[in-house]
């Protein structure tokens, strides 16, 4: 099985590991420092006390590493229409693509979103019939360009982007754990990418308005009332387009209380200099609220608040 992971961040960065120590022909689309690390270092994996190296190829240009059999796309969501029109090269007749983003993805509505993808560019490129939806439960981190740090990785849930099952999906699915990586099949794979943003599209963008760990803003009276109002606003957008959620927020809050100190993706952004991925986690929901009539009130205050602090920061 031939799999080009585009981007190796974090999350691409251990799927590419995982896969080529399972012994899949891999190949990962990099560029500048991390291309040459992994190049002359190999790609690093720690997870569980353990040390990993492989080999993998790698091509700043997709089109130098031909069709593949599945496409993982771990790219940050503002860089993907930049780079999504390149990819038709890695796209054969029988080619899946399964991208691992935060947010909303682009295909997530029949119609165009225009917050993730305003030209189109996205949907052009990557035809809906290739893509395989896919929601991420792990946290890792990069120790260095070529060297991933797995903190814990429950699962990946993937299925058809308009429901139900499929063989192509069982297939990939147990393609995807015999590499070790637990893998479920979901028929309704948007509720598992909007139960997943439930939990991140507010208490990242606070963490990188305040500078602040998770922890730090849950314990603050006034701010965990702003989180649980929000999440509240989620979950009605969530009952009116088929993605109910069963939980309240507390209940949610209280998984995200247990995990202590951590810094979320966003702020991580924000102290790299990093573009953060506002309109996936934000945007594209607050989107989704205005088509279905859905009031967002604390949701548009902190998409306000967190634009005007990235367009000031340069990190739009």
């Amino acid at each position: 099985m031939r799999v080009c992971v585009v981007g190796a961040g974090a999350i691409g960065g251990w799927v590419a590991a995982e896969f080529a120590l399972a012994g899949l022909d891999v190949s990962i689309v990099a560029r500048g420092e991390t291309l040459r690390t992994i190049d002359s270092e190999g790609l690093r994996l720690t997870e569980g006390g353990n040390d990993h190296c492989v080999a993998v190829a790698t091509a700043e240009n997709p089109k130098d590493l031909g069709e593949q059999d599945l496409v993982v796309i771990a790219v940050k969501a503002p860089a993907l229409a930049g780079i999504a029109p390149s990819l038709g090269n890695l796209i054969g007749d029988d080619t899946l693509v399964l991208p691992m983003l935060n947010g909303v993805p682009w295909w997530f509505t029949d119609e165009p979103l225009w917050s993730v993808d305003p030209d189109c560019v996205i949907t052009d490129a990557l035809p809906i019939g290739r893509i395989i939806g896919c929601a991420v439960d792990a946290s890792c981190h990069r120790q260095a360009p070529n060297h991933v740090h797995v903190a814990h990785a429950d699962r990946l849930t993937i299925g058809e982007p308009a429901g139900g099952t499929s063989d192509r999906v069982e297939r990939l699915r147990s393609h995807i754990a015999d590499t070790g990586i637990p893998c479920e099949v979901s028929d309704n794979v948007r509720k598992a990418i909007w139960y997943k943003l439930w939990g991140n599209a507010t208490v990242n963008p606070l963490s990188a308005l305040t500078r602040s760990t998770a922890d730090r803003l849950i314990e603050d009276e006034a701010i965990h009332g702003l989180i649980i109002e929000a999440m509240d606003e989620l979950a009605a957008v969530g009952a009116a387009i088929g993605c109910p959620i069963s939980e309240t927020s507390e209940q949610r809050m209280a998984v995200t209380e247990r995990l202590g100190a951590f810094k979320t993706s966003m702020l991580q952004d924000v102290e790299a200099g990093r573009p953060i991925e506002l309109d996936a986690l934000l945007g594209a929901p607050r989107e989704i609220a205005r088509r279905v009539n859905v009031p967002t009130p604390q949701l548009d205050r902190i998409y306000a608040m967190t634009r005007l602090f990235a367009e000031n920061s340069g990190l739009l």
